[in-house]
């Protein structure tokens, strides 16, 4: 299965594009190595594992107190573990051509205001990341 009109789902929500700025969206595939070093000669003894962690991350739009919580309420309630963070994440990987579905985490998320006054807030734009925990790809 190719290419299917979104970038990413968080449990069941499909995230909008108007909360991603495009040219800021960067769906990764990382190996993970366990115990790999370099001898003395400085030859690489690689011992790659073969379960994979996605990592997708990007910066959404600046935004209003409105907006941010149409967004960031839908991702809390897709949570299955709260204190965690953790959802689970689906996601186009251009490097396979397909969607990967994943446990991922949230790490935290740094809020800027741009704008306050007594009847409004603003926010900037700010980045936000979902970390695999780890697994097979197919």
């Amino acid at each position: 299965m190719g290419y299917g009109g979104y970038l990413i789902k968080v449990g069941d929500y499909t995230v909008p594009f108007e909360y991603i700025q495009a040219s800021t969206y960067s769906p990764n595939i990382k190996g993970q190595d366990l115990d790999s070093y370099t001898d003395e000669d400085g030859k690489l003894h690689r011992n790659a594992l073969k379960n994979k962690v996605i990592k997708i991350e990007w910066e959404t739009p600046s935004m209003g107190e409105s907006e941010l919580r149409k967004f960031a309420d839908r991702l809390l309630n897709e949570y299955i573990h709260k204190v965690e963070k953790k959802c689970m994440v689906t996601a186009y990987m251009p490097e396979l051509g397909k969607y990967v579905t994943m446990a991922c985490y949230v790490p935290d998320i740094e809020y800027k205001v741009s704008y306050a006054d007594e009847k409004t807030i603003e926010y900037d734009s700010f980045r936000i990341a979902f970390i695999g925990y780890g697994g097979e790809i197919t």
